[in-house]
């Protein structure tokens, strides 16, 4: 009966939004399982593989925000701002309902994936709904419409990010050097360090931290976060955490119903930025 459920949810959106989707409203992942960081491709159903953004047909429509979700809550979540989402990008569909997004995989437990889509451009076509989650059982069309994330073993090797991480309208650059996040340690021991979010431009809101060590347990303390400009008059976001221990740890940045997540391998530094312990005078006065 759960399965029979799941299929009932995809096809009930695929009919109140047919005159939008010409017939249904569902995408394909492609590759189907991905570790975080690899390239995957979402596409609108109907949409030929090897579409690219170039192929669409204009006029375009009005973007689409896409979600991951765990397939197996996904029939409980009811709206975008559910913690339980996480935010990969912005699909833009031509006049065709045609269009494809090419994401990185996020560093998310791991797990078999469903789709999820506020779109805004539907709501004519089904009495005013824009939020849809889309969960379905492995089997149906041959499972291309879950995505598996394999998120490596964090005891056996921290699986970090590196670079710059973003979805387009969220982003952040990994401080430290190949995934090393060096921390100031305090009196009482623990580890502090400022993390930058920068939001595309005109976006802003209410942003919330928060820090989950992958190796062992432990949370990450936020101590504030504030929002500034720089002198080209942008706004970001800067938020100063504290960390209880060193390790592997996985930070998640949210405004309303974005979200982006990294991981980083937290140590302990000279100042703020690291250098391998003991710290003597001379590497503190030039940290």
């Amino acid at each position: 009966m759960p399965r029979l459920g799941a299929l009932v949810v995809v096809v009930v959106a695929a009919v109140v939004v047919a005159p939008f989707a010409q017939g249904a409203l569902w995408f394909l992942f492609d590759p189907t399982s991905a570790h975080p960081g690899e390239a995957v491709t979402v596409r609108l159903g109907g949409t030929p593989a090897g579409f690219r953004p170039a192929d669409r047909a204009k006029p375009l429509q009005r973007p689409m925000r896409i979600y991951l979700v765990p397939n197996g809550v996904a029939k409980d979540v009811r709206g975008r701002f559910d913690r339980r989402l996480h935010f990969v990008g912005s699909l833009l569909p031509d006049r065709n309902a045609r269009g494809v997004l090419t994401f990185r995989a996020p560093p998310l437990d791991t797990g078999t994936y469903a789709a999820a889509v506020w779109c805004p451009g539907c709501s004519r076509y089904s009495f005013g709904r824009t939020f849809f989650v889309l969960p379905a059982p492995r089997a149906f069309t041959g499972g291309d419409q879950l995505l598996r994330i394999e998120l490596p073993s964090a005891a056996t090797s921290c699986p970090v990010t590196k670079g710059r991480s973003g979805n387009g309208l969220l982003s952040t650059t990994v401080p430290g050097n190949e995934g090393v996040l060096a921390t100031r340690r305090d009196t009482d021991g623990s580890l502090f360090q400022k993390l930058w979010w920068l939001p595309k431009r005109g976006f802003t809101g209410r942003l919330t931290v928060r820090g989950e060590r992958l190796d062992a347990p432990g949370r990450m303390r936020v101590l504030g976060v504030n929002w500034g400009y720089s002198s080209d008059g942008r706004g970001s976001w800067a938020s100063a955490v504290q960390f209880p221990s060193e390790g592997c740890w996985r930070l998640t940045g949210r405004v309303g119903d974005i979200s982006l997540s990294y991981v980083v391998r937290v140590v302990a530094g000279c100042g703020e930025t690291y250098t391998p312990p003991p710290c003597g005078r001379t590497e503190r006065s030039s940290s």
